[in-house]
């Protein structure tokens, strides 16, 4: 078997789902899998080794580096029939006979499954995200939706989901089909830092890094945890993220009580991040998603940060899954009060308790090897391979 692997977010891709991608794939083989994903104009392409699966880029996006991409979206649907046959052309040249098409991107994600119809191929799909759930009643987003996702649901010999929480939503909301399977987010090798950090030093300042696309799914928690953060001489508030500071000061975070660090180059990622005292996971109690949104969401970073060997302090919502992981673990030092005033208290808790910053960062690593891509990769073979026997 050859998977073909449709996905919209490849390197040089800056978007999480990228990572996801790439974290996946790169567990497979060149004659295992062939990942096709869109080129972004100004970014380019990705040089790769040569023990990992083919990398494809096609030209759908016509925004410079990702820029007012709404714009184009037009433009982007008339050239979908090409798509198509671009994904076709590329299964018959790579001989694949299986494809897996990849969500959040409906648009990637509708192509790989007409390609697969078309060429009468099997299929499954990956959902890293809700798709119906998250699109407003009575919008044309609602509408294409409501008729797209029942026809990938019903060609799918799996519909894989990227946490147990999407799992139980999905089953509870669809009790008559028995084919959601968690295929959890993945990192590739454990990181190894030059200098660790001694997470039970007593210090007069202690780096929090946040890192991430701060957007719906989580700037008003963040902008309240920035606004307490910042009443504590002894934190430094530090971000990793490719929205500009004018950006986020539009969508309220007070970008003046922040440093700021704009994005980070995947070859230098772990070693600054590694070079921080405590991770900062914020997960958005309301905002402009639905709530079964807020209730699945689980952040890509949070695989990053629990292999850092820091502790995490995580600011989520109890009805999220993300808390409930992070609970049942007892790997983060979590806030699920939207107060400022308690998040500030357990901040500080954590800076005066040492033994509790060792006890998290240790639970951490352990709770991270579920993670490993090897394991989920398999996981993922052995699956495919059910469905073709």
């Amino acid at each position: 078997m050859k998977v073909l692997f449709v996905s919209f977010g490849i390197l040089p891709n800056r978007g999480a789902a990228a990572f996801v991608t790439e974290s996946l794939a790169n567990n497979f083989g060149p004659d295992e899998m062939t990942v096709v994903g869109e080129r972004i104009m100004g970014l380019g392409t990705n040089p790769r080794p040569e023990n990992v699966p083919r990398y494809y880029y096609i030209l759908s996006n016509f925004s410079w580096k990702g820029r007012g991409k709404r714009f184009f979206l037009p433009f982007r649907w008339l050239i979908f029939p090409f798509v198509v046959l671009w994904l076709s052309w590329i299964a018959r040249k790579e001989k694949c006979d299986y494809v897996l098409g990849s969500y959040p991107d409906n648009y990637y994600l509708y192509a790989s499954y007409v390609a697969a119809k078309w060429m009468k191929l099997p299929f499954s799909s990956y959902f890293h995200n809700t798709y119906l759930e998250n699109r407003k009643p009575g919008s044309i987003h609602r509408w294409f939706a409501e008729r797209i996702q029942p026809k990938v649901f019903d060609y799918s010999d799996y519909v894989f989901v990227m946490s147990e929480g999407m799992q139980a939503l999905w089953e509870e909301r669809y009790p008559n089909i028995n084919k959601f399977v968690p295929l959890i987010h993945t990192f590739e090798e454990w990181p190894v830092a030059e200098n660790p950090t001694d997470v039970s030093a007593i210090k007069e300042r202690y780096d929090f890094l946040l890192i991430g696309n701060f957007n719906n799914s989580n700037v008003e928690s963040t902008a309240r945890l920035v606004h307490a953060l910042k009443k504590d001489e002894r934190i430094n508030i530090k971000m990793f993220t490719h929205v500009p500071r004018s950006l986020l000061q539009m969508r309220g975070i007070d970008v003046d009580a922040i440093d700021y660090r704009g994005f980070v180059k995947q070859e230098d990622f772990y070693k600054e991040l590694m070079d921080n005292d405590v991770c900062v996971l914020t997960h958005g109690f309301t905002g402009g998603y639905t709530q079964e949104e807020y209730e699945t969401i689980f952040p890509t970073r949070t695989i990053n940060f629990l292999i850092s060997g820091l502790p995490i302090f995580a600011h989520s919502p109890p009805f999220a899954f993300l808390s409930t992981y992070l609970k049942k673990y007892d790997c983060a030092e979590v806030v699920e009060e939207a107060s400022e005033e308690a998040v500030l208290e357990r901040a500080r808790f954590l800076l005066d308790h040492p033994e509790r910053r060792v006890e998290l960062a240790a639970n951490a690593r352990k709770a991270a090897a579920q993670f490993y891509g090897p394991n989920v990769a398999a996981n993922l073979k052995e699956k495919l391979l059910n469905a073709r026997s």
